[in-house]
């Protein structure tokens, strides 16, 4: 059990650590080392490539495939089994590169360890390889290190630390030698450095308390090792899979055993079975659902949202909730001064580092220039700095603290930059900012004298002022100011908001520069309050999802009121939604969690496990989840939800990895686009899977049936297989790429458990396929009956079946609207498919060649008239399904 390292002192910590403040001597720690192994993420077992390659074939449809292969080729129809043994390997290629690339997340988490660390061996500093650190090891960080194990902090100078890819906070975090209280959750335990997280400020010593897979990062690598479960598309294909190779099995049996008793030769009746397996195998189906969602991810591309596991997009469509991080996502992931206070409350405008902005007080504009109050507070915000402000190709970014970029961006949009810049000549004495002291002081020299400046926590620099500066005149300070100014604080803090209090006064040019003459008798100039604001296109985009029946639940690492206030904001917290924080999370049981899940908009100060929670509780209430993130604690999660959205800009390797997608622009807005297109994507498919499977159950009817009655099979293998792979497939890449509907998004998501082919779907089908194979097979009886010769009445049943589903592709573009109303410019695509199609089907009548592999014989124009007419049959019968709108009923607006 991991001892809970953060309610030791250093020294308790370093006695249970059997270490020192001058660390290991070389030879314990070379014994620690042999027995702890090194200080490295573990390397769970992956397969071999050959492995993946051969787990593609544990799926359903390529064993009943396989089957009509074997089927062929013990019948003797040789080109037949090689063509269908092209296929399985063509989709089983498909899915091994899409496996193969999502087994390197764990790479990713490798490279976020620093390769050298500083530690103390014997007293003496000396920099090894972080894979050698062990427990007991005194490590020695300073600005720019990355933590290379899990420690105690056991002395420090001004440590900063961002712990944002671990705990989803975007401040850096102040660390320090106190003991906290054991119930500190894991992103407020100030004591405590993590694995993979960056030090920004300061130095410091740490104890190593962890390393490898026992600390917390070596914790989320277990975690992200977790395999998804299968997508929905793919459980419901092999469902689908499964129910035809019974079918299959069961024709073939049944016209086995009755051409075997009626006499016919055993070979024989194999080449009728082996006809029967390839009719009714939808050999084209794999490849056009794949083409659709990889035609689908293309345009999702251009739309910023790159798709890394094909199956993803249907995800997405379906998706019921979007658990989203704050920061960075929902939030520009850049702190802004939203309220100063001088007494009275002066409101910021702007967004993010872009210094454009306004000041507001009551409604109306305000000149920071012309107001002495203001301008004296910003330009002590501007002094007590260590950061600047740059415009870079891509936009304003701040180099430096995020806090005090804040702070100068303010100045620069009160137009008080470039007057700090001209009028100070330079920095004096800095006292930098102390976890303990919780303020930080400077001194600026200029043409008047020394100019002293503060910033800090609220109480602290008030305990320092001794005067406050009131209408741009300075005062003594009274107890009612300091009353006043304490309210002020809670109630900005209470919005949310991040807060500083600011002061300063001028010294005489040859004044002492110690720290107790520097910061005594200070005038209080006011606070100011900072917030990550909230991205603008992610408000819209939020009231997309609700109206197409998606909720949005935010999931960050932030405090509780920050993460409220800007969910309200937002407009995710509305009235009846509730804000829990992690720990209240760690005291529920699952089901607990599972029954008040719905209620929940928020959840604040959470960790890798407890995100992990969130999702599977979403998903055993059933719920279709999709999780964005962009730090290393996002990982698992991602990994558990249905669908992992990542952060293209901001997010770290291991979230990309982790994801099933990634917003190149890191923009909210951008996933809205992608449901729209996930659903249009799913939407297709279903009409494709309804015209290929109406198309195959025609075929195999008129052979069943037509055998069943006596008559000679009517199609040969080798016909059927170009039926399926050929003129099939030309409509049905059409109709992959059908245009989304303008309701789309207006509709809720369809129930994630729905098949495929939904009960009015399926009757639609079964109602299409038997006017084919009635249709066909009255056309081959009545060749037959005129004394056509076997070749030529085949013929008619290979040209019948082509032209009802010319007809009926043309029907699938929509499953609810008539064919009269549908315009054909909408859809090129589809209308050169069956060019296409018919033109397959002439050149496999018409062709020397082809006539003698095909056994076709030429038509005549009675022949092409009759099956023209009777083809038209099939735009009869769907109208009728159409007007009761039974095809798409579960795709209604609920």
């Amino acid at each position: 059990m991991t001892h809970p390292w953060h309610t030791l002192t250093a020294d308790e910590t370093l006695e249970r650590l059997s270490s020192s403040r001058d660390g290991l001597s070389s030879e314990e720690a070379a014994r620690r080392l042999s027995e702890q192994g090194p200080n490295q993420l573990e390397e769970f077992y992956k397969p071999s490539k050959l492995r993946v390659f051969l787990r593609q074939f544990e799926n359903y449809l390529i064993i009943v495939l396989i089957f009509a292969a074997a089927v062929s080729w013990i019948a003797g129809e040789t080109t037949n089994a090689y063509a269908i043994l092209g296929i399985i390997f063509f989709i089983s290629l498909v899915g091994f590169f899409q496996e193969y690339r999502a087994e390197r997340a764990m790479e990713a988490l490798r490279e976020m360890v620093a390769p050298e660390a500083n530690v103390l061996r014997s007293g003496k500093m000396t920099r090894i390889a972080v894979r050698d650190l062990v427990p007991g090891d005194v490590v020695y960080l300073e600005a720019g290190d990355k933590v290379p194990a899990d420690g105690r902090v056991i002395e420090e100078t001004s440590l900063q630390v961002v712990e944002s890819s671990l705990t989803g906070e975007s401040v850096p975090e102040d660390k320090s030698a106190a003991v906290v209280a054991e119930e500190t959750p894991l992103a407020d335990r100030t004591d405590m450095v993590y694995m993979g997280t960056i030090v920004v400020y300061g130095n410091g010593r740490a104890a190593v308390t962890a390393t490898g897979t026992r600390t917390e990062l070596g914790r989320i690598s277990g975690l992200v090792q977790r395999r998804p479960e299968e997508p929905p598309i793919k459980i419901k294909f092999q469902h689908l899979a499964k129910q035809l190779a019974v079918v299959v099995l069961a024709a073939c049996a049944i016209i086995f055993a009755v051409e075997v008793n009626r006499g016919a030769p055993v070979l024989d009746t194999l080449i009728i079975a082996a006809a029967l397996a390839v009719a009714a195998i939808p050999t084209a189906l794999p490849f056009i659902t794949t083409i659709t969602l990889a035609y689908g991810t293309q345009i999702m591309a251009g739309k910023n949202a790159i798709i890394r596991r094909l199956p993803a997009v249907e995800t997405l469509g379906s998706t019921t909730v979007i658990c989203t991080d704050k920061t960075g996502t929902l939030t520009r992931g850049e702190m802004m001064v939203r309220k100063i206070w001088t007494g009275r409350e002066v409101e910021v405008t702007g967004t993010g580092y872009d210094p454009a902005g306004t000041f507001r007080r009551e409604g109306d504009d305000l000149n920071p220039s012309e107001d002495g109050h203001l301008s004296a507070l910003l330009v002590a915000g501007a002094l007590c700095n260590n950061s600047r402000l740059e415009e870079g190709s891509d936009g304003w970014n701040v180099i430096g603290d995020p806090t005090e970029g804040a702070l100068i961006v303010a100045a620069s949009k009160g137009e008080i930059l470039d007057y700090v810049e001209g009028w100070y000549l330079e920095e004096v004495v800095e006292f930098p900012f102390d976890s303990e002291m919780r303020r930080m002081t400077t001194v600026h020299r200029s043409s008047d004298g020394l100019t002293v400046s503060m910033k800090g926590a609220p109480e602290t620099v008030l305990a320092f002022s001794t005067r406050i500066m009131r209408d741009g005149s300075e005062e003594p300070i009274t107890s009612e100011d300091l009353l006043r100014a304490s309210k002020a604080a809670d109630e900005m803090a209470g919005s949310g908001l991040r807060i500083l209090a600011l002061a300063g006064k001028v010294m005489a040019p040859g004044a002492p520069l110690g720290r107790d003459a520097v910061e005594a008798d200070l005038t209080f100039l006011g606070l100011v309050g900072m917030m990550d604001p909230p991205r603008e296109e992610a408000k819209e985009a939020i009231k997309v999802c609700e109206k197409a029946g998606i909720r949005p639940v935010m999931i960050t690492g932030d405090h509780k009121l920050t993460a409220s206030a800007i969910g309200r904001e937002l407009g995710i917290l509305n009235e009846g939604g509730r804000v829990l924080e992690g720990t209240e999370l760690d005291e529920m049981t699952a089901e607990e969690l599972a029954e008040m899940i719905e209620e929940v908009s928020i959840f604040s100060r959470t960790t890798a496990e407890q995100k992990v929670r969130i999702v599977e509780a979403l998903r055993r209430k059933g719920h279709i989840v999709a999780m964005t993130g962009d730090g290393v604690n996002d990982g698992p999660a991602l990994r558990s939800a249905d669908i992992g959205v990542a952060m293209g800009r901001t997010g770290t390797e291991v979230s990309k990895e982790a994801s099933d997608m990634v917003i190149a622009d890191d923009n909210f807005a951008t996933i809205v686009a992608a449901v729209e297109e996930g659903r249009r994507i799913y939407s297709n498919i279903r009409k494709a899977s309804s015209y290929l499977l109406s198309c195959n159950f025609a075929e195999v009817m008129t052979i069943f049936i037509g055998v069943m009655l006596g008559l000679p099979v009517p199609l040969i293998a080798l016909q059927i297989l170009w039926i399926n792979i050929v003129t099939d497939e030309f409509p049905a890449i059409g109709l992959a790429v059908e245009p989304a509907h303008s309701d789309l998004m207006k509709n809720k998501p369809r129930d994630p458990k729905e098949p495929i082919l939904t009960r009015g779907l399926f009757l639609y089908t079964l109602g299409i396929s038997t006017v084919i194979f009635i249709g066909t097979l009255g056309l081959y009886a009545n060749a037959l009956r005129g004394g056509a010769p076997l070749e030529e009445a085949r013929t008619t049943v290979f040209a019948s079946l082509v032209i009802f589903e010319i007809y009926n592709a043309y029907n699938s573009r929509s499953l609810h609207t008539s064919f009269f109303k549908m315009d054909p410019r909408t859809n090129g695509k589809l209308i050169l498919g069956l060019i296409a199609s018919l033109g397959a089907l002439l050149v496999a009548i018409y062709h020397p060649w082809m006539q003698r592999l095909f056994e076709t014989a030429p038509l005549d124009a009675g022949s092409w008239a009759a099956i023209v007419v009777a083809a038209s049959a099939v735009v009869v019968v769907a109208e009728i399904f159409k007007r009761w709108e039974l095809p798409e009923r579960s795709g209604r607006p609920r």
